[in-house]
């Protein structure tokens, strides 16, 4: 976990503000830059053995391709964390530019988002806002429910996830066909995504996914039973993030 802890280390000096059009909070120089230099300096280290990292991708398609996962315009997805299994998915979304190191994408908000995808479930399966205020063990800051989703503002967690990172969060569970897919978004201290947009942007993520995905004609058509017990947790869980 501390290779994760140091992600976006340096980007805790940002603050962000009126940033969800994916322009930078500031211009070049200073303080932005030096962050940019540090989060680019965490994903070359991620390399294998030390080496070049490969080049971020645009989508991954998990889970048998029932569900394909790509960010908002200038955010791309960390080859290094993609898994993929016929029951379970993982990818992590993070700017194009700082993962590619500057050879792609433009510079954008920092951000960490993750992308889990679980098992088959329906409406009923979709926990409540304090439920995973609950399974955080986080004070529930603000909430947004919908038949196929629902939205938690947690205050508390997310400085363990990187060094420089908010305290708040935002989590959200939705239903893409019938799977239950997780997210978290993880900012900068002080980033207005650690705040109330980062409502919007965890939207505009899940979006993003719904719409990829309702288009993709290699969906999985292996029935599955749904499983009993503990997915809540697992849907959430951190293990798949690099270490």
């Amino acid at each position: 976990m501390s290779a994760v802890r140091n992600l976006l280390c340096a980007a805790g000096v940002l603050l962000v503000s009126g940033c969800l059009a994916g322009e930078p909070a500031s211009g070049p120089g200073g303080a932005e830059t030096e962050a940019r230099e540090g989060l680019a300096a965490f994903f070359a280290r991620g390399g294998p053995a030390g080496g070049p990292r490969k080049p971020p991708l645009a989508r991954v398609s998990l889970a048998g391709g029932d569900v394909v996962v790509a960010g908002p315009d200038g955010y791309c997805i960390d080859p290094s964390t993609r898994r993929t299994a016929p029951e379970r998915g993982f990818a992590l979304i993070a700017s194009c530019h700082i993962l590619s190191g500057g050879r792609a994408g433009r510079p954008v908000v920092p951000m960490l988002v993750t992308v889990t995808v679980g098992p088959r479930g329906d409406g009923p399966d979709l926990p409540t806002p304090k439920a995973l205020a609950q399974v955080a063990n986080a004070k529930l800051l603000a909430s947004k429910t919908a038949s196929d989703r629902v939205v938690a503002h947690l205050g508390s967690g997310g400085d363990i996830m990187f060094d420089g990172s908010d305290p708040r969060y935002w989590r959200a569970a939705f239903l893409q066909g019938d799977r239950l897919v997780g997210l978290a978004l993880y900012a900068p201290r002080g980033s207005a995504l650690a705040g109330e947009q980062g409502a919007a942007m965890i939207s505009r993520v899940r979006d993003r996914i719904a719409q990829l995905s309702a288009a993709n004609p290699r969906r999985s058509v292996t029935p599955t039973q749904k499983p009993t017990g503990g997915w809540l947790g697992r849907l959430f869980n951190r293990q798949d993030l690099p270490q």
